[in-house]
Formats: structure tokens, sequence, C-alpha cells
């Protein structure tokens, strides 16, 4: 799979941002979506799984993580869309999203 230059450096900067934040709670960033699939177009945004080794409340975690994401969109004038999943649920839940994900979800 090759991912664009902009696009790498976007998930660097975004996963080193969430180290920060979350530092032992995050168990992984992953790329899914058009841009894993190698589909994505100019108005394409840039779908990430954060992996926490749990999410209690997850308005909590979208506002804890909102400037970095919002920081981030910007720079790179892409939206960036994330979803925030438990360690368990991303090893254990077999969901149609979560299977689909599994399939085409390049680590960052």
């Amino acid at each position: 799979m090759s991912m664009n230059k902009e696009i790498r450096e976007v998930l660097c900067r975004l996963k080193q941002g969430l180290s920060d934040l979350y530092g032992e709670r995050l168990k992984g960033v992953y790329l899914f979506g058009s841009y894993a699939r190698g589909e994505a177009d100019e108005e394409s945004d840039i779908d990430v799984l954060i992996v926490l080794d749990r999410v209690d409340n997850y308005s909590q975690e979208i506002d804890h993580t909102s400037e970095l994401v919002a920081q981030l969109s910007l720079d790179s004038d892409k939206s960036i869309s994330c979803v925030y999943l438990s360690e368990d649920r991303w090893k254990r839940e077999e969901t149609m999203f979560l299977i689909n994900v599994r399939e085409e979800a390049v680590p960052a």
C-alpha cells in the first residue's frame, strides 16, 4: 500500500500527539477507510481508529483530543475523523465495521 508522504506525516504527528496525551493508555493508532485502501481523492477525510486501554466516556475522548485533531486538520487541509475504541473491543468484537477495519487497517 503506497500512502502519500503528506498522509504519513499527519499520522506520525497524530500518533506522537496522542502518545503525549495518553501515555501508556494508547494501545494503537490505525488508518482505515479510503486512504488505507488507496482509494482516496481530494475530498476524502483521514479515518483513524484510536485504540485505548479503555473508553469510559466517548465524548470525553473527543474533547481530550479535539485541539490536537483540529490543529492537524488545519495544517494538512484534510478532515480527520477519529473513532475511539477500547483494546478489549478491538481484539474481541466482531461487528461488520470492525471486521472491515481490521482487514484494511494500516498501523500509524
